[in-house]
């Protein structure tokens, strides 16, 4: 299964922070203009302590198992790109919940 959470951004751009359900798996983002940077935003929670990390994406899916996420958002730089494409990002979800 899989979740649309950014659709055509063209330009430089911040998404909304949206509450993570647990049974997201990976990240995919698609296409990438040259000097574009993408990536998943995340504040997560391990041992006790929260973190905010960012995780650079592709084309080839970001692994998210593992990262006990709580949100995300989705940000992309277009600030000095050669080439900007209209980016696409999706989430790949379990089937079977966390």
């Amino acid at each position: 299964m899989k979740r649309l959470v950014a659709l055509a951004v063209r330009d430089t751009w911040e998404g909304d922070w949206q509450t993570a359900h647990g049974n997201e798996l990976a990240a995919v983002a698609h296409p990438i203009g040259k000097g574009e940077r993408v990536w998943l935003e995340v504040t997560s929670h391990g041992e006790g302590i929260a973190t905010k990390s960012k995780l650079l994406l592709s084309a080839e899916p970001t692994l998210l198992r593992g990262l006990h996420i709580d949100r995300y958002r989705i940000v992309k730089d277009s600030s000095v790109a050669e080439e900007r494409q209209a980016t696409t990002v999706e989430l790949i979800l379990s089937n079977g919940g966390k």
